[in-house]
Order: structure tokens, then C-alpha cells, then sequence
């Protein structure tokens, strides 16, 4: 008797696994998009590390030094994070939302993917407006317990909101922050993002 009953549950065990499996398929492919991000001043109004190295598409040093006194729209992603890759096409429309083109936002997205050829090849054909790099090594203010994770920073140099997770960035909400971010400034820690 133990001997039919042992290939019957593993038969069992077997469906069961190829269900979740399915089921977890169908939700990343038919599941809710993402949503607006929350935008509750989650940086604190920590100062960003601008020392931070990564390297350009061809490999070449970069620094985020390059960046300071801007706005900037900061994410953290990678080509394999399904996520990730979901709410890309929104970044690309906020980086060409014509109310933010001539106030100066930069939208840089680094990846933490192996390679720079993964990224290279991910964004073969696409004319998307942000500033990539890459780098493998996240400075301890940008470190989360996830990706995708975005960072806003004031001209000031200060971490004014931040998300972990997907969202829907071209959000009316998130353009005007971004308006106002870069008109005013970072607020002060003390003080909510609208």
C-alpha cells in the first residue's frame, strides 16, 4: 500500500507546486500594475552620497557627483527584477513630461545588474531620456530592502521622499513634487511633502 500511495502524493505535491507556479505567473503577468508612489517624505531629509561610484554604459567611471545642486530623480533597478522593469516606461514619461523639461531634474537610473552588456541589451531600441549607470555597490543611504527603490533629491543635496517597490511614476502628484522640489528646495525633515 505504501508503494502506490508514495507516487500518488508526490503526483499530488507535484500539481500543487506547477499551481503556484502558474498562479504566481498569472499575477505577474495580469496582476495590478503599479500604483502611484506614496511620496511620503521617506528620505528624512538625509543627505544623499554623491560620492557614490558607478560606471556609464561603456564602462567608464561615473559619479553622482555630477548630479549635485539638481533635482534628481534617482532609481535603482535591475534588468531580471520583473517590477523593476514594469514601471520603467513610466519613469521614461515623467523624464519627458513637458512641465519638468527645463527645470533642470535629472532622472538617473543604476542598475545592480553583473554586467553593463545586460543593460546595454535591455535598452536596445529604446530612446528612453534618463541618465544609466551601473554599480554593484549601494551606498548605505540608498540601501533598501528592495528594488526598484527611488530616491529624490533636493538641489539642496538632501533626500526629500523615497519608495521601495513599483509604482506608477507619472503621476500628477509626483510631477508637481517635482515642480516644487525644484523651485523651493528639499523640505526640512520636519516637514511633509505634498
Amino acid at each position: 500500500m505504501s508503494q502506490t500511495s508514495e507516487p500518488t502524493s508526490r503526483r499530488w505535491l507535484l500539481m500543487a507546486i506547477g499551481f503556484c507556479a502558474l498562479w504566481v505567473l498569472l499575477l505577474s503577468v495580469f496582476g495590478p500594475g503599479p500604483s502611484a508612489p506614496r511620496l511620503d517624505g521617506g528620505g528624512g531629509g538625509q543627505p544623499a552620497d554623491f560620492a557614490w561610484e558607478m560606471v556609464d554604459l561603456q564602462d567608464r567611471p561615473a559619479s553622482l557627483e555630477a548630479y549635485r545642486g539638481k533635482t534628481v530623480f534617482l532609481n535603482i533597478w535591475a534588468t531580471w527584477c520583473g517590477p523593476c522593469v514594469a514601471e520603467m516606461p513610466s519613469i521614461a514619461r515623467l523624464a519627458e513630461e513637458p512641465r519638468l523639461k527645463d527645470r533642470g531634474i535629472a532622472f538617473v537610473c543604476v542598475s545592480v545588474d553583473d554586467t553593463t552588456d545586460l543593460v546595454r541589451s535591455f535598452l536596445k531600441g529604446r530612446s528612453w531620456k534618463m541618465d544609466f549607470f551601473r554599480s554593484q555597490e549601494i551606498p548605505r543611504v540608498f540601501q533598501t530592502a528592495g528594488i526598484p527603490a527611488t530616491f529624490i533629491i533636493g538641489p539642496d543635496g538632501r533626500i526629500a521622499a523615497s519608495e521601495v517597490g513599483s509604482a506608477s511614476w507619472d503621476s500628477p502628484e509626483t510631477i508637481a513634487m517635482l515642480e516644487k522640489l525644484s523651485t523651493e528646495g528639499s523640505p526640512s525633515p520636519d516637514r511633509k511633502t505634498d
